[in-house]
């Protein structure tokens, strides 16, 4: 298993690699433009009082059941 699981990141981080690489151009400069979703404090705020209230309402059933 322990064998597995290192092949795995092994194939993993080489794919990476090849990937990085294809966004070079031939002087080694960044010639692909990735573009990364970007989060607003109001969403994360609201994802954070979501999980948190499904945090508490768990433990106070748990806290009921006992």
């Amino acid at each position: 298993m322990k064998k597995l699981a290192l092949s795995i990141v092994a194939m993993v981080a080489s794919t990476g690699a090849g990937m990085a690489a294809d966004c070079l151009d031939p002087f080694n400069q960044q010639a692909c433009v990735t573009s990364v979703p970007e989060i607003s404090a109001l969403e994360g705020t609201a994802a954070l009082a979501v999980v948190a209230a499904i945090v508490l309402l768990a433990w106070e059933r748990r806290r009921k059941a006992a």
